[in-house]
């Protein structure tokens, strides 16, 4: 391996290795391939070695394979037939198990994973299983800990997605953590059948968290008890929603991830404190041992702060780099820092390959690698290098670079997860960093170490502790504040973040060539004419690696043009309607796109309690964010209940928001309440239901307002009047197309709409009403709408049991094709006003949500 691509050899084989995870993630199921690259690989490099030649691209092809290989058990497993998965979705068992991690409790819901031993139908009838479920206990629960053996009567329930394009693969994400199904119990009915006494590693790491954490919940208060667990357990849990939303929009939500800067405080502060105590000893200063031994040491502390903060991927880097690092002093070797974060790599992948998809991963090595290599091509020149003041200003502006070439080097991945960009971050991080780094954690770990000897020394360190760590959150929440400090962004693609890294890299290598030839030329003040034959030689390779530079700088900005022009058209330049019926679960909500971008969005769903999940933030959000949609033209509420409310609650305050149409009911809840404040704050327009105009033209669509007659609530002779019954109808038409949004209406509202609308009904496409309740869906409402297509937006064996079989074979019977959300997921429509297109997310239906 002596090519130029081998002066790293660690990087080529990673990349190689990470291309293989990857792929075993989008095409799983090939092992034998894989096995047959592995074995044609292995044999030439055999021979190569017994020619005496190099193999340059065989390694990266056998570790491509070898990648490929170590995710199959995650994404392509084969599970015995007592695993718990096959015994999901079917009834009440009763279930044993032990718990394999710590509870964690959040709000009042605790949640835990429980790896299962035995599965009953009654107390006298069990059998063993493996495997792993996610438990969550709702009301009072007793306390749990990590090894304890517990039983409860509950369902298995399979993982699932909700299934829209681009959607977060939320069963995968299990996967890759080996969960394979979850289950629901009240506290009341979960039973400690044994306490677990043993003294294991996880126990004893477990044990120490916990008494680390009941120490700061009696010292510490309300958010500093929660941030100081983040900094020094790496217990995020207990930090209030707002607050965590106050760091990320000041661009300071890194600091409560435990990283590279707390691991290496940890480790500069021990490394110097040994070395310290070592110069007392003239054994080691006569050998030369102080530093070596101060850096064997210093690993001690590392490894244990590493071991209590709970090892998570940014963590497991931090405390390899450093390990590394502080080896390089035994063996008195040159650190290679980019070579250092690769092998950190390697080592994380190797031994938990799904730890590639993780976030905490990629932001964790990209923000490392920016910083790297970006302060390699940044050079600082003075004629005063040795002047005080010359080294405090290098030092803040290299913390500055440090800080600017972390924000640089994730800001796609974070709008990529998060959509969201501070602008602030830079400022912010100056006051921050050094409050929090480097006297907030070193005097929280100082606590944890005074504990065993001195509980009140202890607690009088976590108390001023406190009180430090309350003026950062001052200045967090203040930048946080400012109008300016963050937006939210649209979701790059995977091709958008490639471009914005080539051209950084582009960049930054413009930039070093120029300082590497200025540093020539100030070696030879007398001219040019003394400048030799080698550093002419060089001066004409950089200016060839120049070229080079900037030619791929010219590619670069040529793909982003296109790229950007292939937006517009999708965005604002289509001539076509489309339209998503997205799967929200047990609701509905559609994204109505007109031709030349104006848009629709048509409910929202929603569950009753936002807070237990956010529709709105984690399903339709992503999936405007990933049109590039951050516009919505018109918001339509077709009635105020949960399920077609709660999630339009994130979009209205996060997105900008036009108008918004609703009728005229209102409801005694928390998300209507919301709803009514985020339009009143954010100046939406909001007109009076009778002032709507019925018919709307936009670039050549139609937008009707069928119903609800405008003067409906003065009408006393719906005494059936409610709110299902009052939803808005829509009507689109497009062209000899149209498509019809009835909302939640039942059999009387849609006997008023046939005798309002008659054969203005007629529509291609309908949205099946109130989720095929048998209460909806009237013969001659349907007669009325003659429909080729009908699509059901319901949830998964939802309690309502929606849609009803009856109501299906009504459609049926009537020769109409029938989608369905809960199992074909999100349906997208698109027509030019004379063909039509109808395309669910998944192709084929399961024979068990058929046989219904």
């Amino acid at each position: 391996m002596t090519g130029k691509i081998y002066s790293r050899p660690v990087i080529p084989i990673l990349v190689s290795l990470m291309l293989g995870i990857a792929c075993g993630s989008w095409l799983p199921g090939h092992k034998v391939y894989a096995y047959f690259v592995i074995f044609v690989c292995t044999g030439l490099i055999l021979y190569f070695i017994l020619q005496r030649k190099t193999a340059l691209i065989l390694p990266v092809i056998l570790f491509f394979a070898f990648g490929y290989l170590s995710l199959q058990p995650w994404v392509a497993s084969k599970f015995p037939s007592n695993h718990i998965t096959n015994f999901l979705d079917l009834r009440k068992w009763i279930i044993v198990g032990l718990i394999d991690e710590s509870p964690i409790i959040y709000k009042d819901r605790l949640k835990l994973i429980l790896q299962t031993k035995t599965l009953g139908e009654d107390k006298d009838n069990n059998f063993p299983v493996t495997g792993k479920i996610r438990v969550t206990v709702r009301g009072n629960f007793p306390n749990l800990s990590i090894g304890d053996k517990v039983s409860f009567t509950g369902k298995l329930r399979s993982i699932r997605n909700f299934k829209n394009p681009g959607g977060f693969d939320y069963k995968k994400y299990m996967a890759f953590k080996e969960i394979c199904g979850t289950s629901y119990v009240s506290g009341k009915d979960l039973i400690v059948i044994k306490r677990n006494s043993g003294k294991g590693i996880k126990k004893t790491i477990a044990d120490a968290r916990s008494r680390i954490s009941d120490l700061i919940d009696n010292t510490g208060e309300g958010d500093k008890r929660g941030v100081l667990k983040a900094l020094i357990i790496g217990d995020r849990n207990s930090i209030s929603k707002n607050l965590k939303e106050a760091f990320n929009r000041a661009g300071a939500g890194h600091i409560l991830a435990i990283s590279g800067l707390h691991i290496g405080i940890v480790a500069t502060v021990a490394f110097f404190f040994f070395k310290w105590i070592l110069s007392y000893f003239k054994y080691f200063l006569w050998n030369g041992l102080t530093i070596k031994v101060a850096a064997i040491l210093s690993l001690f502390p590392v490894f244990i702060y590493g071991l209590l903060s709970g090892l998570s991927p940014s963590t497991q880097r931090a405390v390899i780099m450093v390990t590394i690092f502080l080896l390089t002093f035994l063996f008195e070797r040159e650190h290679d820092p980019i070579n250092t974060l690769a092998i950190a790599a390697m080592i994380i992948l190797v031994v938990h390959p799904p730890s590639l998809f993780s976030i905490s991963f990629q932001l964790s090595f990209m923000a490392v690698l920016a910083i790297i290599y970006g302060l390699s091509r940044i050079r600082i020149k003075s004629k005063n290098r040795k002047q005080v003041l010359f080294q405090l200003l290098k030092k803040g502006y290299l913390f500055l670079l440090t800080s600017l070439f972390a924000i640089l080097g994730t800001l796609p991945l974070l709008m990529f997860y998060f959509n969201q960009v501070s602008f602030v971050g830079l400022l912010a991080n100056l006051f921050v960093v050094p409050i929090i780094g480097f006297i907030v954690v070193p005097l929280g770990l100082f606590s944890v170490l005074l504990y065993p000897v001195s509980v009140y020394g202890a607690a009088w360190c976590i108390n001023a502790n406190s009180e430090l760590l309350a003026k950062a959150l001052d200045i967090v929440v203040w930048f946080s504040n400012l109008p300016f400090a963050s937006i939210k962004t649209v979701t790059p693609t995977y091709f958008e973040i490639c471009c914005y890294y080539v051209l950084g890299w582009a960049v930054l290598n413009l930039f070093g060539i120029h300082h590497e030839n200025a540093g020539e030329k100030d070696k030879f003040p007398g001219g040019t004419h003394q400048i030799d034959n080698k550093v002419k030689l060089k001066g004409k390779l950089n200016n060839s690696r120049r070229k080079k530079v900037l030619a791929v700088v010219i590619v670069v900005i040529i793909a982003c043009a296109a790229d950007s022009c292939y937006w517009f058209y999708n965005r604002f330049w289509h001539d076509d309607l489309r339209i998503t019926i997205i799967d929200v679960g047990q609701g509905s909500s559609a994204l109505v796109e007109m031709p030349e971008g104006f848009n629709l969005l048509i409910d929202g769903g929603g569950f009753s309690d936002n807070s237990v999940f956010d529709v709105g933030k984690s399903v339709i959000a992503p999936l405007l964010w990933r049109k590039k949609i951050k516009t919505i033209d018109t918001l339509i509420l077709s009635h105020p209940n949960s399920d077609h409310l709660n999630g339009l609650l994130y979009i209205a305050e996060n997105f900008n928001v036009k108008s918004v149409w609703a009728n005229c009911d209102t409801a005694d809840t928390i998300g209507y309440r919301k709803f009514m404040e985020i339009i009143k704050k954010k100046a939406i327009h909001l007109p009076e239901f009778k002032e709507i105009s019925r018919t709307h033209t936009i670039n050549g669509a139609q937008l009707k307002l069928l119903y609800p007659a405008g003067d409906y609530m003065d009408n006393n002779n719906r005494k059936w009047s409610n709110l299902n019954n009052n939803s808005l109808v829509i009507k689109v038409e497009f062209g000899s197309k149209s498509f019809l949004f009835p909302g939640d209406i039942m059999t009387k509202a849609e006997k008023e709409l046939v005798a309002i609308s008659g054969d203005d009904l007629k529509s291609n496409v309908l949205i099946a009403p109130h989720h095929g309740s048998r209460t909806s869906s009237s013969e001659f409402f349907i007669d009325s709408v003659n429909p080729e297509t009908v699509i059901f937006s319901s949830g998964w064996r939802n309690r309502y049991r929606f849609p009803n079989q009856s109501v299906l074979k009504t459609y049926r019977e009537r020769g109409c094709r029938i989608l369905r959300t809960d199992s074909h997921g999100a349906v997208t429509i698109s027509t030019d006003g004379r063909s039509l297109r109808v395309l669910p997310f998944c192709q084929e239906r399961p024979k068990k949500v058929l046989n219904e």
